[in-house]
């Protein structure tokens, strides 16, 4: 029972994370299936990029850009529409490691087959990542309403939601040696160089990410906000809800973030809601913070169970969790002017009880509605039009 549940966890993690593509793992009388591989363009300058293609973006050898198992670190980019003066920032989810155990145990495509130990995040940019970029990344999906923005997304490879700044040493339950590099901050900076290098003057940014990238978009948007003080700025986390007393020391024994010194405050145990609070007085009085979760998520509690070393059966953790992502929905609404959530039922599975993990990348985001508002009407409302509601209030009230 307990490798049949490791290996759920390892399934369910590659499969959230490539999303949208037309990928069938498993081993059904041992057959594979695999998906169609698209591949980003590579163009020497950015001024020759096609438009509303992903094209790679690499960076000078010397700089320091890595991913945690030491290979190359790259942005993948994508022009909108020739008039458009709009940009997407979008931090990339996929994991995250906090001790020796969790950074020995990364995800790969082959050991997503193996029966054994759960992995927990991955080491390097996955070789298809450009064919699981779906639903808000798609900018020329005509039913998108961010249909012809500029998009830069930055790929996450380093276990420790874009902010570490450690190389670690660490040795794996076999005895064997590894440097774990958390490398997320450096990464984040030299990408935030090269955007502010080739996008002058943006009318409106959403900086945006889910489930990892959640976090990275909350932790890194008012260092965005500085650099493009025009800007109007909305701040987006998606199924970013992950709640544990060792956060601060993960932060910053095991990544040696430097929080304090580098972001400007201090974080607690619910560690999103400290970031949207902190956000609420670092980013500009008429920035908009928005965040959106499923009501059961069917990863993050589990997640958030190894964090604490709980033992309770999953069920019984899992309404835990959600009792406590809806009463902070609730008590960042009454304190943070500006907040907004979307927190929804959608495609809850009867026989499970789980909900979708992350619904603004794959195809979700077209699908998801609560209360007869789509996901993508909620967002749209924000960002495009300056209407701003909250949805699924009647499952925080009920939490009151």
């Amino acid at each position: 029972m307990a490798k049949q549940k490791t290996m759920k966890r390892s399934v369910k993690i590659l499969l959230t994370t490539i999303g949208g593509i037309v990928l069938v793992l498993g081993i059904v009388a041992g057959y594979l299936y695999f998906f169609v591989l698209e591949k980003p363009a590579e163009p020497d300058e950015w001024a020759t990029a096609e438009r509303y293609a992903w094209n790679k973006i690499k960076f000078d050898p010397d700089a320091q850009v890595l991913s945690a198992d030491g290979s190359d670190y790259y942005l993948l980019a994508n022009k909108g529409a020739a008039d458009e003066n709009k940009l997407i920032i979008y931090f990339s989810g996929g994991g995250v490691a906090w001790d020796a155990a969790t950074a020995s145990q990364p995800i790969s495509l082959g050991n997503v087959l193996k029966n054994g130990e759960i992995k927990y995040y991955f080491p390097n940019i996955p070789f298809f990542k450009v064919s699981t970029l779906g639903g808000l990344l798609k900018n020329n999906n005509p039913d998108n309403p961010f249909k012809g923005w500029n998009i830069v997304y930055i790929p996450y490879s380093t276990g420790d939601l874009h902010i570490g700044n450690a190389f670690k040493e660490y040795t794996d339950a076999k005895g064997k040696p590894f440097t774990m590099r958390y490398n997320g901050q450096a990464n984040t900076r030299a990408a935030l160089e090269w955007i502010a290098s080739r996008f002058a003057e943006p009318d409106k940014i959403l900086v945006a990410g889910e489930s990892a990238g959640g976090f990275g978009a909350a932790f890194w948007a008012p260092e965005i906000a500085k650099r493009y003080p025009n800007a109007r700025i909305y701040q987006y986390s998606d199924s970013s809800y992950l709640n544990a007393d060792r956060w601060p020391d993960i932060i910053d024994t095991e990544w040696k973030a430097n929080f304090a010194a580098t972001f400007g405050y201090e974080v607690h145990g619910d560690l999103i809601s400290s970031v949207f609070a902190a956000n609420r007085k670092l980013l500009p009085d008429n920035a908009i913070l928005l965040q959106s979760n499923t009501l059961y998520d069917e990863l993050l509690f589990d997640f958030e169970k190894d964090l604490n070393g709980d033992g309770s059966e999953d069920d019984v953790y899992l309404q835990r969790w959600s009792a406590r992502m809806l009463r902070s929905a609730g008590e960042l609404t009454e304190a943070l002017p500006g907040y907004y959530y979307y927190i929804t039922d959608y495609g809850l599975n009867e026989k499970t009880g789980r909900t979708p993990h992350t619904l603004s990348p794959v195809k979700h985001f077209y699908n998801a509605e609560q209360d007869g508002v789509k996901l993508l009407k909620w967002l749209d409302d924000a960002v495009n039009k300056d209407e701003f509601y909250s949805v699924g209030r009647r499952f925080v009230e009920k939490k009151d």
